[in-house]
């Protein structure tokens, strides 16, 4: 894809807008009261138009903006789980509503409810989005973000190697680096949280997720080049006021997360405390190679967040985290380093230390409609101390993240545009055997984007952005999204955009570390640099008052104009790391059906595609390691007032590539291609009034990989590799836990 194309799909489009008039908006907030008498806000609630399918839901404030119905109606109905609906009538010259919804009454031992769905895809937004909710994060353990996706078809999780535990994602079929992680809108695992970034989010700390293919706003940047995942946490202002949970596995993995709430003063300002504490105590070695089939790890991790909101003025969300995490592993017998080349005994030991602090300020201009100003700074201190096998990798990263956001309306609220500029700092100090890589990248950047939404039906919005590397030089970052109403229930979207990324090799490629090949870079690297065009149609079916199917098919393709490549196909004995030279591409097909089949029921089936390809040795070959086809299958069943939760999991992976010319892959027993596998993972929860408990059991069919350690007997020897990842590292897996909350 190229600059025409880009154009030509924006023109299409743009030639559908003119003439198209809207009312202003009805904007307002949605709260509960305390019994001390104070507004809590409620997020996320859902606010529509009586007898139509126009509405929106509100953000982690409680706010929310929704043009007046093209219908004519004028009474609003807004609903939240727990809490009694409420409708509104709204005068035509009326533009804000202030809503307060009572708690759900209780009739003797019946309380009224409406239960929460797992996750959804968003019909509002222009973007496709799904969302993960609370309900949707508890189906299973859910210890931390990289465990979060066990029931999700779009997002892949599997570990880089068979020693570290480390974690990676994929999304259309390329690696998790391409994706945008964030939290709360702020840059997570960019640099040397690569590697473990994704098990420092506990999952209890989390509200919801948010997933979205393909290229994000230019707000959030220029690195999105697959899609974006967005973690919303706990709020200090709606959480409960106590809640732990307590986790242990019958493999020796106890975790424990607290937190805290407490609302200081006028409802203006509010805390919360999150603390969590892990810890994998069990040496096991099912597969019977002498490596630890999963590390013995320490983490301590703790938040504390805080939120200072005088309404209609200025918000502000500010905090810090911190964090330890350590892990050894390798062979089975525990020996410091030193004593591990004397002994010719493999161990792998890691310490992390990881501080940030960040802010988030927004300022908001009532004089001027739709105007507003927010500003979002992040500080980041990342260090790493690590041994593997006879080779020390130590790193460090001091790292700033600036972005400063104005909003304003031409001439009415149809016209949205909003203009900044970004600041990206990072300091590396890295070094690996006896070579280092350090480094300074400093990229400050300008973007300005426009969204056009004259009515529910149609929204679009463009953008393009600058942004200048120290080292790499200036580079132009276009991005477009439309989201059409084609019929009532009818949503079709499409995207196309560009997305840049620098790569920190080490720490985005831990499993080149547990191996005894050679690192041979060939050349200097250049920035990745890639299009990435989407399109997505979702379909909802009412088959009841309170049951939907809803169909959604998508395809997304991916083209690298520059790529880092870790060519693992030129020798068993070396991994050569060089600019792409040829072609690299991805195609990612992919179909969901969500059903409501009776009351408390529902299903999820889905099924996607993968085509991935790149060049390597001058032939266009499959990514190794990449599965082709995945198939989901989920059933969630809850009782009467949800006393018992009953969720249902299975997975199907498909064959994947594996390097060529590695003598000891066939030595075990394999071919060209890894089997395919099914994995099955299940879960029951009985809920009480204060606490939970629930017992569940992942991969319940007990598949795993065979040797995941080639040449396990030789570790310092040509030919040893843990790095060879296709599959399940860990055999079935019992786990049970409580849940105990103060509201």
């Amino acid at each position: 894809m190229n600059y025409k194309n880009f154009l030509l799909l924006c023109g299409i489009f743009i030639h559908s807008i003119t003439g198209l008039y809207a009312q202003k908006p009805v904007s307002g907030k949605v709260s509960e009261k305390s019994p001390e008498g104070r507004l809590i806000p409620l997020p996320f609630a859902n606010i529509h138009w009586l007898g139509t399918q126009e509405g929106t839901v509100a953000n982690e404030s409680g706010r929310f903006e929704l043009k007046r119905s093209s219908s004519g109606e004028n009474r609003l109905v807004v609903s939240y789980v727990g809490y009694i609906n409420d409708t509104i009538s709204v005068r035509q010259n009326q533009n804000s509503v202030d809503i307060v919804l009572q708690p759900g009454s209780e009739l003797g031992q019946v309380e009224v409810k409406e239960r929460m769905a797992g996750s959804f895809i968003s019909t509002l937004k222009p973007i496709k989005t799904e969302v993960i909710t609370t309900a949707g994060l508890q189906k299973l353990a859910c210890c931390n973000l990289s465990e979060s996706f066990e029931n999700n078809a779009t997002v892949d999780v599997g570990y880089s190697d068979a020693v570290t535990g480390a974690r990676q994602i994929q999304m259309l079929g390329l690696a998790g680096i391409y994706s945008q992680l964030m939290v709360e809108n702020i840059p997570f695992t960019r640099g040397l949280g690569s590697a473990f970034g994704l098990t420092y989010i506990p999952g209890t700390w989390m509200e919801s997720i948010q997933i979205s293919k393909g290229t994000s706003s230019v707000v959030n940047g220029y690195e999105s080049t697959t899609g974006q995942i967005n973690a919303e946490l706990r709020k200090p202002w709606n959480s409960e006021k106590f809640f732990l949970n307590l986790y242990a596995s019958h493999e020796g993995r106890l975790e424990a997360n607290a937190h805290a709430s407490k609302v200081l003063k006028d409802d203006v300002l509010s805390t919360l405390v999150l603390a969590h504490a892990s810890t994998h105590l069990g040496r096991i070695d099912m597969n019977k190679d002498g490596f630890l089939d999963q590390p013995l790890s320490r983490q301590f991790n703790i938040s504390n967040r805080w939120s200072y909101e005088k309404h209609g003025v200025t918000e502000s969300k500010f905090g810090f985290n911190f964090l330890i995490d350590e892990r050894e592993s390798g062979q089975l017998t525990k020996l410091s380093s030193s004593d591990a080349i004397n002994n010719g005994n493999y161990v792998v030991n890691i310490k992390t230390r990881r501080a940030q602090l960040y802010d988030k300020t927004g300022f908001v201009f009532n004089s001027i409609p739709n105007t507003s100003l927010g500003l979002i700074f992040s500080g980041l201190y990342h260090e790493q101390e690590s041994v593997f096998g006879r080779n020390e990798y130590n790193a460090r990263q001091l790292g700033f993240y600036g972005n400063a956001i104005f909003q304003s309306q031409i001439g009415n609220e149809n016209h949205i545009y909003n203009a900044g500029v970004s600041f990206m700092y990072d300091d590396y100090r890295e070094s690996f055997a006896d070579t280092t890589f350090d480094r300074i990248e400093s990229v400050p950047g300008v973007f300005a984007q426009y969204t056009y939404s004259p009515g529910e039906k149609l929204n679009i919005i463009a953008g393009i952005r600058m942004d200048h590397h120290n080292k790499f030089g200036t580079f132009v970052t276009p991005r477009f999204h439309f989201k059409v109403n084609l019929f009532e229930n009818t949503v079709l979207r499409g995207s196309a955009g560009k997305g840049y990324r620098s790569a920190s090799v080490l720490a985005e490629n831990s499993g080149m570390l547990v191996s005894a090949r050679q690192l041979v870079f060939v050349e200097d690297f250049k920035m990745e640099e890639a299009w990435n065009l989407g399109v997505n149609l979702t379909q909802t079916i009412a088959l009841s008052e309170k049951r939907n199917l809803v169909l959604s098919a998508d395809y997304y393709r991916t083209d690298f104009q520059n790529q880092l490549i870790i060519d693992l196909d030129q020798g068993y004995d070396r991994i050569l790391i060089y600019n792409l030279n040829g072609k690299s591409y991805s195609n990612s097909f992919q179909i969901n059906a969500d059903m409501g089949v009776f009351e408390g029921f529902d299903i999820t089936a889905a099924y996607r595609l993968n085509d991935v390809r790149v060049t390597t040795a001058g032939e266009l070959r499959e990514r190794p390691l990449v599965s082709r086809h995945k198939g989901l299958f989920t059933m969630s069943y809850a009782t009467r007032f949800e006393k018992w939760k009953f969720d249902f999991t299975s997975q199907y992976n498909g064959r994947a590539r594996l390097p060529l010319g590695v003598p000891h892959l066939e030595h075990a027993g394999y071919g060209e291609y890894s089997p395919g596998y099914f994995t099955i993972h299940s879960q029951i929860t009985r809920k009480f009034k204060k606490w939970d408990a629930y017992l569940g059991v992942e991969n319940l069919t007990n598949f795993m990989q065979h040797h995941p350690v080639l040449q396990p007997e030789s570790p310092f020897e040509t030919g040893f590799d843990a790095g060879m990842i296709w599959g399940p590292l860990m055999g079935r897996l019992f786990y049970a836990g409580i849940r105990y909350s103060i509201k």
